[in-house]
């Protein structure tokens, strides 16, 4: 394996050892904060991130991808700390616009750096950025198994401590990255960001990842208090993150041998948004074990399809502006979580998580029906197709 690849596989698994995983909501409803505040304070963070996407895409396009990673462990490892240390709404609603600042800039450079070196060495790009999410998956698998169990025997506040050092750790290997330099257009003229996402494969792309990431947004929420609400210790509950982040990746880690079945595009948008639909509804119709099984496939979807939406955007897209569209998408899921968030958590509240997981399906289902009537309605831009004909 080569260093530049092995290099970006590490650093991959180091920033996403989240011992923290099974835990952070249980630690903020152990300090007194209900599920309607623990959603409030979860607006922040994705707040910081509407806000923060596009200067920082458009930062990451300028200063580069390493220094963009660097920047994303430093920040993200100290909102964690702050986390850790502060107690009160105001300290932690800082401590999370500082780490969803670094999750901003992380989102969209680890996706354009893994595009840009499949590209630059002549790999598949699913194959790469399906092992980068399984080794994304496996460390947060490896890392929920331990945190349940230290959260539950040491002390949830460790847990934080530790998440934190682990991804402080992870700059020292963005520093090993040796990023190629990237070819600028000669003669011919980058239409800006508009001209990206006005076209409609981009848009019904988009708003499929919007509504894929709105839904692993909210069922990182709600799997918690789903779980103890059915009598499940937390070490347990971590347990059941680990096979659940573990399957997640290994359909990730497979796409590249199963993109067969997403060739037609229309027929894997009615595939996944509505096997992901019933992932959603069914554990809202019935609280029980049986319910586990749909919640774990909802992850091993998002880990299968989102690659195959990935690979679709970074290919629309030059380099030089392929990490401002990718931070569009981030900021619009954000967006939509900030939204959804603090509704969800109210209903949860009032009427019970079951009957709000059936609200939150509709949702989906709404934002992803969208996505696919634009797909089949929408038009291309004609300037932004003309152009990647001459491309």
């Amino acid at each position: 394996m080569k260093s530049g690849l092995r290099n970006i596989y590490i650093y991959t698994f180091f920033f996403s050892f989240l011992l923290l995983n099974p835990i952070w909501v249980l630690y903020l409803l152990d300090l007194g904060y209900s599920i309607f505040l623990v959603t409030v304070l979860d607006v922040v963070f994705y707040l910081a991130i509407v806000l923060s996407s596009i200067p920082m895409g458009r930062i990451t396009d300028s200063i580069g991808r390493r220094n963009a990673l660097f920047i994303s462990s430093i920040l993200t490892g100290t909102g964690i700390i702050f986390f850790g240390l502060f107690q009160t709404f105001i300290g932690i609603a800082i401590s999370y616009a500082v780490w969803g600042i670094g999750v901003a800039i992380n989102n969209s450079a680890l996706e354009s750096v893994s595009y840009e070196y499949s590209t630059s060495h002549n790999l598949k790009y699913l194959k790469i950025i399906g092992t980068v999410n399984f080794l994304s998956a496996l460390s947060v698998a490896i890392a929920s198994l331990l945190g349940g169990f230290i959260g539950e025997f040491i002390g949830l506040k460790i847990v934080i401590l530790l998440t934190a050092i682990l991804v402080l750790f992870s700059s020292v290997y963005t520093l090993k990255l040796r990023e190629r330099k990237r070819d600028k257009t000669h003669g011919i003229h980058v239409p800006k960001l508009g001209s990206y996402v006005r076209d409609r494969r981009i848009m019904s792309i988009i708003l499929l990842r919007v509504a894929l990431l709105l839904n692993f947004n909210m069922m990182l929420i709600f799997k918690q208090p789903y779980y103890k609400e059915m009598g499940i210790g937390t070490g347990m509950i971590g347990v059941i993150f680990f096979v659940d982040v573990l399957l997640r990746g290994l359909g990730s880690f497979n796409t590249q041998r199963f993109a067969f079945i997403a060739r037609n595009r229309f027929f894997a948008m009615l595939l996944f948004t509505s096997l992901t639909f019933f992932t959603i509804y069914i554990p809202g119709l019935v609280e029980n074990y049986f319910s586990l099984v749909f919640l774990i496939l909802n992850s091993v979807i998002f880990g299968f399809y989102s690659n195959i939406l990935s690979e679709e955007v970074n290919i629309l897209v030059p380099s030089e502006i392929r990490a401002t569209v990718l931070s569009v998408i981030f900021l619009v899921s954000a967006l939509f979580t900030a939204l959804a968030e603090p509704f969800l958590g109210y209903s949860a509240s009032v009427i019970g998580l079951e009957k709000t997981l059936l609200i939150f399906s509709i949702v989906f289902m709404l934002i992803s029906t969208l996505a696919i009537f634009i797909h089949i309605m929408g038009k291309e831009n004609s300037n932004f197709r003309l152009i990647m004909d001459k491309g």
